[in-house]
């Protein structure tokens, strides 16, 4: 019998969750979109029963042994009420909020992973993130992953190859930290709000406006980040604005990459954070041929204008996610215990011992996850 049940609400992403799993799940799946595939995950139309397009997905085969698929459609409520109407129309049954969806079992191996994804899923902040968890919680993702060493230990040399994803597949979860540094009127609060997408910052040309941190959440072609905007460096006698400056050079410290805006004429200062800083030459509509540039690589960017702002934003994307070389399609970690279980599987792979009772021991954990 094949069974058909929603298994996200709106969320931040705009996507819906459509699992429809058993037996003949397949043939109905050939009924209710334009195509299939042999591929672990593919595109394509759901239609109904005149030909009509009813949304476009992604439709993701399942990691468990029975036929099992997950649609992903847009998030409008709808939308996904007409395709599992559609899905009962071609015979499905409906499952509801107590029937369990994804396995019978809380100790199911591969749970452990699909259920910290499907826990991340709802509150996921661009399309692009729930589309690397949705790949990660199925057989084509790092479930997949873990569920063939049940039958087989990884080699050493793919556990490494995982754990150089983690930092990339972290971030994807936890949003890495850009602080906004330069002198006063550099443009940080005007960049800050061009970034955001929004007003978050006050900005005046009065020297010393921005005083306390202000932080805000951001997107670069759907990867996530912190922003985070501060007191202008300046020699100042306010306590309230030494303090600002106190606390935003605490959140430098902490910082994944620290943008240093440069006025014009103005030469870039040493910050002692060269690995994480990008030089940016700020306001760059007044700049003229007689400014000297600044040490070392800078980008031009005007916030008022929109100059070079696409040039900015791949050049944080790069430093921060690794850009475009990084495939969100691979298998990958994206949570800290992840990390840790692989980090303890190389020690283990290293040593030739104690391998299966790591792998285990992990897997056994799937019942303590949160539903």
């Amino acid at each position: 019998m094949v069974c058909v049940g929603a298994v996200t609400g709106f969320g931040a992403s705009a996507l819906h969750g459509i699992f429809i799993s058993g037996a003949g799940a397949g043939d109905l799946l050939s009924q209710l979109l334009s195509r299939t595939s042999v591929h672990e995950s593919w595109h394509a139309e759901i239609v109904d029963a005149k030909g009509e397009v009813i949304d476009d997905a992604v439709c993701l085969r399942w990691t468990s042994s029975e036929e099992a698929y997950l649609l992903t459609t847009h998030g409008n409520r709808l939308i996904q009420d007409r395709v599992v109407d559609r899905c009962i129309e071609l015979g499905a049954h409906f499952r509801s909020a107590d029937e369990p969806i994804f396995g019978s079992g809380t100790h199911d191996p591969v749970n452990r992973i699909v259920r910290d994804a499907m826990r991340l899923l709802p509150a996921a902040p661009s399309s692009e993130v729930c589309a690397f968890l949705l790949v990660q919680s199925s057989a084509a993702g790092f479930a997949g992953e873990a569920e063939g060493w049940k039958t087989a230990s990884p080699s050493l040399e793919r556990v490494e190859e995982l754990l150089s994803h983690a930092v990339t597949g972290v971030q994807m979860i936890c949003p890495p930290t850009v602080v906004f540094t330069g002198v006063t009127n550099a443009g940080k609060s005007t960049l800050f709000n061009r970034l955001v997408g929004e007003e978050r910052s006050i900005v005046t040309s009065i020297e010393g406006t921005t005083r306390d941190l202000v932080k805000a959440p951001a997107q670069i072609e759907g990867w996530p980040l912190i922003l985070v905007d501060g007191a202008g460096t300046r020699e100042t006698d306010d306590p309230v604005e030494s303090e600002g400056l106190r606390r935003l050079a605490g959140e430098m410290t902490r910082a994944d990459l620290v943008l240093e805006l440069i006025l014009p004429g103005q030469p870039a200062r040493e910050n002692g954070t060269e690995s994480r800083t990008l030089v940016v030459r700020s306001r760059c509509d007044e700049w003229t041929e007689d400014d000297p540039s600044p040490a070392g690589e800078a980008i031009r960017v005007s916030a008022v204008t929109g100059e070079g702002i696409g040039d900015l934003q791949m050049a944080m994307l790069d430093l921060l996610h690794g850009g475009r070389k990084f495939d969100p399609n691979q298998p990958c970690p994206f949570l800290a215990e992840h990390v840790i279980f692989l980090q303890q599987l190389r020690e283990c792979l290293l040593a030739d011992s104690g391998v299966g009772e790591v792998i285990s021991g992990f897997m056994e954990g799937a019942g303590d996850c949160l539903q």
